[in-house]
């Protein structure tokens, strides 16, 4: 048992001190997300040809503001999904073991 408390707290502490995250993950050169990011580039970079100093601006500012968007979006999502899944593991847990092996794994 003190091996699985070990690991538990080497997890939180990776989380912790920033060595957990997901968000920092490589992007694959032939990922669908990459392939979107090459068009979105190629249309902005087309977009700012065609535009003058102060509507380059005004889509810069739209950029920005859609980016943020976005991330509030995945921030979101991420929260939701991530108590989801320990929702789910909780309720497996309560329904495999009884009172005591529970609180032994949660501390």
């Amino acid at each position: 048992m003190q091996k699985d408390k070990n690991q538990k707290e080497k997890i939180l502490k990776d989380l912790y001190r920033g060595r957990i995250n997901p968000t920092a993950a490589p992007i694959r050169h032939d990922s669908e997300y990459c392939c979107c990011l090459a068009v979105v580039c190629s249309l902005e970079e087309e977009l700012n040809k065609q535009l003058s100093e102060e509507n380059k601006k005004l889509l810069q500012d739209f950029i920005t503001a859609q980016s943020e968007l976005g991330y509030a979006n995945a921030e979101e999502q991420f929260v939701a999904g991530f108590r989801l899944g320990a929702k789910i593991i909780l309720e497996i847990f309560e329904k495999d073991m009884d009172d005591e092996q529970l609180q032994s794994i949660i501390g």
